[in-house]
């Protein structure tokens, strides 16, 4: 006994030792695979209590109790983790427990012993939780096990004795098992599948006895290595994050404009999206959208909105202002035109049909009690996901951006005269909102910033530019080779400056690198013979095809605006979720697509001359910030600057 108490007590202790090492010590680009599968082998320590004799429907001659033995244990099991920290467990386990029985009271003279095994088929499902993001887990969980074979072996003198058969023994037992463990890697961070090795501990107290008069009680304790195998949803890092990396040097480029055109009135068709996004656990409408009193609604249409272009702030502010007036530019269009109808489809974001009903209903009597909608006009439906979602990724941190983003009501119609219709009606989207901006124009006169060898070497890297004063401006951070920052933000009220440009960044060496260069720029006030336009468009999560969904609004309404000898500004834009490279695979395609519906438009409609700027930003350089799900709605986008012939462009 004491030597069976000595070996637990080491292997406990060091498994314990094991699941403490710091969590620091991961690889936090390890793919993470959601579903596992393994076997697993342990040793049963295993410790009876109570009489032997109660086993059996016959006595023995002697009294034997209080059993104590190691046996093995194997399983078969599946784990499914939905995120880092929570997940399931299910073994299918052959669980032996033996047993040898000592205090017997036989005379000095007889040699008498007891033992006894028992082997249960186990099934066990199991709550895993690693609560720190690591390899060190807990799992628990309810055990229930039939026994297949039961044996015994009882000697007086060393004759083995039949005395006792047991015939009371119960087959069917419930269990509980309460264990913790540690993932110990084999494989490849960057490796589609995944292999662990993971010693684990359990205590495993059985309820009930083992024979049905209720004097013999089991408890196990448990200690083993699974191996585990899973297979990673996500593609490889590229393969240079799995080769050595040598150190390379990085070239600084600048590429100014010729000059900066002074601030002029720019036309623009904004987008609305045509979604309200709900606070988590409240279903009422939130405080940052516009809501109107009855008196104000009456009062209200779209002109009004032409106030917001003249506040202070970023474009990016305005036009966040136009759009948390979503309801009341709904509210308006469906009062002018009292023949359309539309649906509000409430999304809980996992939480229910019930409270994607209820925000629903909450867009549904604004609009009745304050814009005097009838009631019949408008449609509601409860979803627990929206119709298209956004997905999850393996972060924690993107699966709390893209719930949040599923917490919303969408506006449906099928009313023309609310929407603009989209590829053979197959879906619609809000008909944009025409804007007049005071300003200088979202892709106008940035400075190009050239990193070359950076994608690859550089974790990430930032710009500080200092001008003449020594007044020093930060930008970034940036990944891969190219980033943008805008020229106004450098010359402000001034007509021209010098700058130094300092490039600052780390290498997966570790090591920091910084290159230097400088420039100027000039600003001129050019007056254009045209005034420019400036269009966006939306795209679903994750997608670049979604742009089909503006394929009319493009093809018709600007490419209409666009004349030849101009220069068309395509900028493509994505927002935080996903990793860096992805995002700015995502914005060029974004941007690429959109050129492509646009100049077959332009040569069907017999333009010439006409000079593109298209390019991909990724999540870099974001139109809008990323803290709130419509401001990521809003960054999943593509603007489309039409420059006319004569304007003062930075022509490169």
């Amino acid at each position: 006994m004491k030597t069976i108490h000595k070996h637990l007590a080491i292997t406990i202790i060091t498994a314990v030792c094991a699941s403490t090492l710091q969590v620091k010590a991961q690889n936090p680009d390890r793919l993470q695979p959601t579903w596992w599968f393994g076997v697993s082998g342990a040793a049963n320590f295993a410790f009876y209590q109570g009489s032997a004799q109660s086993l059996g429907n016959s006595k023995m001659p002697y009294t034997f109790s209080n059993g104590h033995g190691v046996a093995p244990y194997v399983s078969i099991f599946a784990e499914y983790r939905p995120d880092p920290v929570w997940g399931l467990m299910l073994n299918l386990a052959m669980d032996n427990n033996h047993g040898v029985f000592d205090h017997n009271n036989a005379p000095s003279n007889v040699s008498a012993s007891f033992k006894a095994d028992f082997n249960y088929v186990s099934l066990e499902p199991s709550l895993r939780i690693a609560p720190f993001s690591g390899n060190f887990y807990l799992f628990a969980g309810p055990r229930l096990s039939y026994n297949v074979t039961k044996s015994y072996d009882f000697r007086v003198s060393n004759e083995q004795d039949d005395a006792n058969k047991f015939t009371d023994v119960n087959s069917l037992k419930l269990s509980a098992q309460l264990g913790a463990g540690y993932e110990i890697p084999l494989s490849l961070p960057r490796s589609t599948t995944q292999v662990d090795i993971s010693p684990f501990v359990a205590v495993v107290p059985y309820f009930g006895d083992v024979n049905r008069s209720n004097e013999l009680t089991l408890t196990t304790i448990r200690a083993g290595i699974a191996i585990k195998i899973g297979s990673a949803p996500e593609p490889p890092m590229p393969q240079a994050a799995l080769t050595p990396i040598q150190e390379k040097d990085i070239q600084l480029a600048v590429e100014p404009p010729k000059y900066v055109p002074t601030p002029n009135t720019v036309n623009e068709n904004l987008p609305i999206a045509n979604a309200v996004f709900f606070d988590q656990g409240n279903t009422s409408i939130p405080s940052r959208y516009t809501l109107l009193t009855k008196d104000q609604a009456a009062g209200f249409t779209e002109d009004q909105l032409k106030d917001c272009q003249k506040t202070a702030g970023t474009r990016s502010d305005r036009q966040l202002k136009v759009y948390y007036n979503v309801l009341n530019i709904l509210g308006n269009r469906m009062r002018e035109y009292p023949e359309s109808t539309i649906k509000l489809v409430g999304s809980s974001g996992g939480k229910g049909e019930e409270i994607g009903e209820e925000n629903a209903t909450s867009v549904k009597n604004y609009l009745v009690n304050n814009f005097g909608i009838d009631a019949a006009r408008i449609e509601t439906e409860g979803r627990n996901k929206p119709i298209i979602p956004s997905e999850k990724y393996n972060t924690t941190n993107d699966i709390d951006l893209t719930r949040a983003e599923d917490n919303r009501v969408d506006i449906v119609s099928t009313s023309p005269e609310l929407m603009v219709e989209a590829i053979d009606n197959a879906a619609l989207c809000a008909a944009p909102v025409a804007m007049a901006m005071d300003g200088s124009s979202p892709g106008d006169a940035r400075i190009i910033i050239s990193a070359n060898g950076a994608d690859g070497n550089l974790l990430y890297w930032s710009i500080d530019v200092k001008d003449d004063s020594g007044n020093v401006q930060h930008f970034g951070t940036f990944s891969g080779d190219m980033g943008t920052i805008s020229s106004a933000a450098l010359l402000k009220d001034k007509k021209s400056g010098n700058y130094t440009i300092v490039l600052n960044g780390e290498n997966y060496l570790g090591h920091t690198i910084t290159k230097e260069s400088s420039f100027s720029l000039k600003s001129e006030e050019v007056l254009p013979a045209q005034q420019e336009q400036t269009s966006s468009i939306l795209f679903d999560f994750d997608k670049s095809k979604a742009v089909s969904n503006y394929q009319n609004f493009l093809t018709n309404s600007v490419a209409s605006l666009i004349p030849s000898g101009a220069t068309v500004v395509i900028s493509g834009h994505t927002d935080i979720v996903g990793t860096d490279e992805h995002n700015m695979n995502l914005s060029i395609a974004r941007a690429n697509e959109t050129q492509s519906i646009l100049n077959d438009a332009l040569n069907k409609a017999g333009k010439t001359g006409i000079t593109y700027q298209t390019t991909g930003y990724g999540e870099n350089n974001p139109e809008f910030n990323n803290s709130l799900p419509e401001e990521r709605f809003y960054n999943r986008t593509v603007t489309i600057e039409i420059i006319p012939p004569g304007s003062p462009v930075a022509i490169r």
